[in-house]
């Protein structure tokens, strides 16, 4: 700044100076319009100055005075706004007392209510448990006299009842040795006609049978045969349940089987003796 200053000090001070007017003419707020007016009397200038800032102020005074006005009406409604909300609440609080009141005096009056009520139910149950008691005794007495008679009736039916069971004891034992007796008889029958027709049906299979050459006296099996009532075999049912150890003389044996068929057997109940028949083969001679 000071080297700018020694080269042009003029420039510098003009520059100053014209800053400075600058400057007084923005703070004093001068107006240039007025250079271009025509001049006129400098009473007249001060007196419009005068006269326009007096109604500046009286501008702004009322102004204040109708902001001041605004705010007491806004401070006025609040204020009144306030105590209405006030004068709700306590309303409200009224009606909260009062229904508490009420609920209060309705709980006490219910709890009255519900003693009372208890105590005729429990005069009711006491009076519901001698009631009970009394039955229940003669209920008792009752019980016992009707257990009385009962034991008797009791004894009396278990005494006929072990007279018949002794007697119908006697009665099936004599039924039962009769019964076995009858079918031992017919057991022993039974063997004898299952004998007899076991005879028979092995002369059938021997005079069926061909004695293969190799087979000697002493050759023996056992044959199963599965027949049908009527005496038929089932296809396929002959077989050596206990070899001869020639395989021929088994052969044989079969052989004969199927060629006596239809073998003499007994009907009825009998052929389940006969259903499935084992005999031993041994020839005769």
């Amino acid at each position: 700044m000071l080297s700018v200053l020694k080269r042009n000090p003029v420039s510098v001070i003009l520059a100053i100076l014209l800053h400075i007017l600058i400057v007084a003419f923005l703070v004093f707020g001068f107006d240039w319009s007025k250079l271009r007016k025509p001049t006129t009397p400098k009473a007249n200038v001060v007196q419009a100055h005068t006269v326009d800032a007096k109604q500046l102020d009286q501008a702004r005074e009322r102004e204040k005075e109708a902001e001041r006005k605004k705010q007491k009406q806004r401070e006025e409604a609040l204020k009144r706004k306030q105590a209405e909300e006030k004068k709700r609440q306590q309303q409200l609080e009224q009606k909260r007392i009062a229904k508490e009141k009420a609920e209060q005096k309705k709980r006490e009056a219910e709890r009255k209510r519900q003693a009372q009520l208890k105590k005729e139910q429990e005069a009711k149950k006491k009076a519901e448990a001698k009631r009970l008691a009394e039955l229940e005794a003669k209920r008792k007495a009752e019980a016992k006299r009707k257990a009385e008679l009962e034991r008797k009736r009791k004894a009396e039916l278990e005494a006929k009842r072990k007279a018949e069971a002794k007697r119908k004891a006697e009665a099936a034992a004599q039924a039962e040795r009769e019964r076995a007796l009858q079918e031992q008889l017919a057991a022993e029958q039974n063997s004898r006609e299952i004998d007899r027709y076991v005879a028979v049906i092995r002369q059938q299979i021997e005079r069926n049978w061909l004695k293969p050459g190799q087979a000697g006296k002493e050759l023996s099996c056992v044959v199963q045969v599965r027949l049908i009532p009527g005496g038929d075999v089932v296809p396929g049912g002959v077989s050596i349940i206990r070899s001869s150890g020639n395989s021929a003389f088994d052969r044989s044996v079969e052989t004969a089987v199927y060629k006596a068929a239809p073998l003499q057997v007994p009907s009825g109940p009998l052929f389940e003796s006969f259903r499935t028949l084992r005999l031993n083969f041994k020839p005769s001679g």
